[in-house]
This record gives structure tokens, sequence and C-alpha cells, in this order.
């Protein structure tokens, strides 16, 4: 039994967040992280996105740019392909269905305490 319920979050969740943020404007991969906190309440850590960024660009669902940087290295700015609007409108279908069961749980438990 989890112990600590509340860090219980649904398997890749930051995936759709992600290919959601790139539809609304390119991004940095540092960029995407804070973006995922501010807009999905969605922490990540760097590693993972990072991983799940070549995942979704070897998969064709973003494009991966070099920007070259005024100072420093180069940068890569990532961008959502059509076939990624397509993966993430799948996306939002299924988290649909799953925020109905789980909304009706919620309701469900909260009359039963209730009585």
């Amino acid at each position: 039994m989890r112990s600590h319920c509340s860090q219980v979050v649904v398997e890749n969740f930051f995936e759709p967040c992600v290919l959601f943020l790139l539809s609304k404007d390119e991004s940095y991969g540092y960029e995407l992280i804070r973006k995922l906190n501010e807009n999905c309440r969605c922490q990540v850590n760097p590693g993972n996105l990072y991983r799940n960024l070549r995942r979704l660009t070897k998969k064709r669902y973003i494009i991966k740019k070099t920007v070259k940087s005024a100072i420093g290295p180069k940068k890569f700015i990532y961008g959502i392909t059509d076939t990624g609007r397509s993966l993430l409108a799948q996306w939002i279908a299924a988290l649909e269905k799953q925020n109905q069961a789980i909304s009706a749980l919620i309701k469900n438990y909260k009359n039963y305490v209730e009585s």
C-alpha cells in the first residue's frame, strides 16, 4: 500500500503536457520544465524530460531545431508536428475518460462518507 497517495500521478502525464505546451509555442527544454510547473502543475526531472523529448522526436511527434546562442553552446528548440497534434488529441480523449472515472470514485466516496 502506498503511504503517500498525493504522489500518485497518471503515468507519463507530462507527455501530453509537453505536447500541449509545444502546440502553443516552440520552447527550449529548461523553459519547458518551468512551463510544465506553471501550466500543468507537473514537476519533472530534467533527465526524464530530455529522455521523453528524444523519444517524441524519434517518433516524429515533435521536431528539434538547433539555434545558435549569442553566448555559450548551441541550444535546441522543440516544436510539435501534425502527428504530435493528433497524439495530443488522443491523450486528451483518454484523460477525459480517466477524469470521469476518478470523479465518479470521489463523488461516490463523499456520498458514502456523508451518509
